[in-house]
């Protein structure tokens, strides 16, 4: 059984890139967990978090 941080990062390997509420509905996380794990992995250097067109922050994988 994947992890919370396992199933946020194979949402986000399927997309351009998504908010946390949109994260939160594809990979079936509340919304307060996509939250928290998004904004670790943003400090482990794993994914990047930068205001989209519509003015909601966008979490992309960064390559490695």
């Amino acid at each position: 059984m994947p992890t919370d941080t396992e199933r946020v990062i194979d949402t986000l390997r399927r997309s351009q890139g998504l908010d946390d509420d949109e994260l939160a509905r594809q990979s079936g996380i509340d919304l307060a967990s996509v939250n928290r794990i998004c904004r670790y992995l943003e400090i482990l250097g794993r994914l990047r978090r930068a205001p989209g067109p519509a003015g909601k922050i966008i979490n992309t994988l960064i390559d490695m």
